[in-house]
């Protein structure tokens, strides 16, 4: 895989919502790993996963999971893929990294509790979920961006650096 020039610009505009009611995707990760997406406005794959990336448009909506964040498990993070297609990138460790551009809006750790309803309960959501991208229909992203966009991006409350857990080890 050619690496492309990573875009210049992947920040949202304050005022620019993310469009309601369209289904979109779950990017499930390491608090690590998302928090160096979010820092370089990217989801991120290790390369050997970035078959799934192909599926993700611009436009398309994109909310950020992790079953190992301080105090259970937490959505970090909503936005949605810019244009620019896929590039990769290599971390300090050497590993390389799938990349979507993504601007993600200022928002705050939720609680899987905290939008955990009939329709996540019935797709298993805090028993087992793999390590990826997922698709989500409208409605539950809608939930989802409800209670996590819309807060200071600062003001996350996670701890850095992350807690490892197994069954990420590769991905973060």
């Amino acid at each position: 895989m050619t690496p492309e020039i990573a875009p210049a610009s992947r920040h949202l505009p304050p005022a620019m919502p993310l469009a309601t009611g369209m289904p979109g995707w779950v990017w499930v990760a390491s608090v690590g790993a998302i928090g160096q997406g979010r820092a370089a406005g990217d989801v991120r794959l290790p390369v050997r996963h970035e078959g799934v990336l192909r599926r993700v448009a611009a436009g398309d909506r994109v909310a950020c999971f992790a079953p190992d964040a301080l105090g259970g498990s937490c959505f970090l993070a909503v936005g949605h893929v810019l244009p620019g297609g896929r590039y990769v990138e290599h971390d300090a460790a050497g590993r390389e990294w799938a990349c979507l551009p993504v601007a993600y809006l200022p928002s705050r750790p939720v609680p899987l509790a905290a939008v955990l309803d009939g329709a996540l309960a019935a797709m298993g959501w805090g028993l087992s979920l793999p390590v990826g991208l997922m698709r989500l229909d409208g409605d539950s992203l809608d939930a989802i961006v409800s209670a996590v966009g819309g807060h200071d991006p600062d003001q996350t409350g996670m701890a850095f650096p992350p807690v490892r857990i197994a069954s990420l080890e590769d991905a973060d």
